[in-house]
């Protein structure tokens, strides 16, 4: 019986260290998703590129990456950042989100 016990227990670790490293990339996702947003929305309003990439990257949250760049009347900003799994020897994940506004004031009379 104690051996099954320690065998169930193992098991059980494990499947909450993975649903535990789900959830943090998860979290990951949404945070790099919203900052890429609202940079892109302080973009379009002309804020500089510095400034959008200093306030998307402390929205991202550590480790995050951050690129700014204009197009035709558009600007797109990226945020990347590595997630780190909770299991013994895992891997990071990377998760990725951009959005792209359109730049107030261009083509305006």
């Amino acid at each position: 019986m104690t051996a099954e016990l320690a065998v169930a227990l193992l098991g059980l670790t494990g499947v909450l260290a993975g649903l535990l490293s789900l959830g943090a990339v998860v979290q990951a996702q949404l945070q790099v998703h919203d900052a890429a947003a609202a940079g892109a929305r302080l973009a379009a309003r002309g804020e500089p590129a510095g400034v959008v990439a200093d306030v998307a990257g402390r929205l991202a949250g550590p480790g995050a990456r951050v690129g700014v760049g204009a197009g035709a009347g558009t600007t797109r900003v990226g945020v990347t950042r590595s997630v780190t799994l909770l299991l013994p020897g895992s891997p990071t994940v990377q998760v990725e989100g951009s959005a792209e506004a359109v730049t107030e004031g261009v083509g305006s009379p």
